[in-house]
């Protein structure tokens, strides 16, 4: 009997490719759930590589954004959506969920902090989610004044409601080689 082709995935490269999915069909406005399934997986994937090398994402600094009393909600908040996907048979199967598609830029853009972490490469998908994201959300991102201003300037250069354009700039980055990202960590 013949062998059926595979491929073999580390889990760091699978976790990868769902992300790189999400952030396209994020720019692209198709299906949100879809969206935050894949970020959402991703993201789970890299939070427990990254909990042995001691990396954290943004929902493990709850303890320095959220007050104390608000911490266990916030996470329920944050994990609501994940939890009734992938445990769809327990409990009451006609249970229904409120769904919010404006929590998954931060979905994403954890699970893209995290991937950077890990792998000290930004895919371009990475790289033009970074700059959207920090550009939207410019008020919430703490990054060195340093670096908040190239993300500023960015304002400049793309319309934020502009996903084609973001869209095409990730496949130029691709087209130009920028196939395994740019490397963070010096050498």
């Amino acid at each position: 009997m013949e062998r059926a082709p595979f491929e073999m995935v580390t889990k760091i490269e699978a976790a990868e490719r769902q992300l790189a999915v999400a952030i396209r069909l994020f720019f692209e406005r198709r299906d949100m759930i879809a969206v935050h399934n894949l970020a959402a997986d991703a993201e789970d994937v890299f939070r427990a590589l990254g909990q042995a090398r001691g990396i954290k994402g943004f929902y493990e600094h709850t303890d320095e954004l959220i007050r104390p009393e608000h911490r266990k909600e916030f996470v329920n908040i944050i994990r609501s959506s994940q939890n009734f996907f992938k445990h769809a048979a327990s409990k009451d199967p006609d249970e229904k969920l409120e769904f919010y598609p404006e929590l998954n830029p931060f979905h994403l853009f954890d699970a893209a902090f995290l991937c950077s972490e890990l792998t000290g490469r930004y895919m371009p998908e990475i790289l033009v989610f970074h700059a959207w994201f920090m550009t939207k959300y410019r008020d919430f991102y703490a990054a060195p004044v340093e670096k908040k201003d190239i993300f500023l300037k960015s304002l400049q250069i793309f319309d934020l409601n502009d996903f084609q354009f973001l869209i095409a700039t990730i496949d130029r980055l691709h087209k130009h080689g920028m196939q395994t990202g740019v490397n963070t960590k010096s050498t």
